[in-house]
């Protein structure tokens, strides 16, 4: 089979009862990423804890940004939900709340999220942390593709 050099894009989720945030949150990135690393990004929605999870049981995400506090499931919660499945465990989460409470920190923290942004956050500091966590989690993909 010949190798047509076709990057895979990179899939994000974002989970956000808020539909402004969402919506913010996907401009930014497309805006911010884009500019700096040469990767193609398909970005989806969803809207409630529930709703993601429905999405992570039946696609693939390279990067899930979810908000803490939502009606329903926590975010929290669907960190946690997600380090329990085989297919979700190493899926990096960046948690984003308007709360700074160190308590919630902590707990995401020990549930393995892989950064934590407060908002409110600008597209560009949104973009920094995101592409940095991207890199890590694609760089740790290809060593453990090798082997």
């Amino acid at each position: 089979m010949e190798d047509t050099g076709a990057v895979k894009p990179v899939r994000i989720l974002i989970v956000d009862d808020m539909t402004p945030m969402r919506v913010f949150i996907k401009a930014g990135l497309k805006a911010s990423i884009s500019k700096d690393i040469e990767i193609d990004i398909e970005i989806d929605e969803a809207s409630s804890g529930e709703a993601a999870k429905a999405k992570l049981e039946s696609l693939r995400y390279d990067l899930v940004l979810c908000d803490w506090n939502m009606p329903g499931l926590k975010g929290t919660e669907l960190l946690q939900w997600m380090r329990e499945q085989d297919a979700l465990k190493n899926t990096p989460v960046i948690m984003l709340t308007a709360n700074n409470d160190k308590k919630i920190i902590l707990e995401s923290i020990e549930l393995g999220v892989a950064d934590y942004i407060i908002k409110p956050v600008t597209a560009d500091a949104l973009g920094k942390k995101v592409r940095a966590v991207l890199i890590a989690s694609l760089a740790a993909g290809d060593k453990n593709a090798e082997g």
